[in-house]
């Protein structure tokens, strides 16, 4: 089970802080069944905010595993 995770980050001395997402731009979108739908939603995210900097969604696989 696939998800995205999308947020702005912390901007520190004029640089995005990766590890700092800012609470209030938090989302999450999915689930998805497979890795390559959830990239395609991942990579249609960061295109509809290319203008803001610190903004970045990546892929994150949630499978529970025995």
């Amino acid at each position: 089970m696939w998800f995205v995770f999308e947020a702005e980050y912390a901007i520190e001395n004029r640089r995005a802080n990766w590890n700092k997402p800012v609470t209030e731009t938090m989302a999450w979108h999915g689930p998805f069944a497979t890795e390559a739908e959830a990239d395609s939603v991942a990579v249609a995210r960061m295109w509809a905010k290319i203008d803001i900097y610190a903004h970045k969604a990546r892929t994150v696989d949630m499978t529970v595993r025995d």
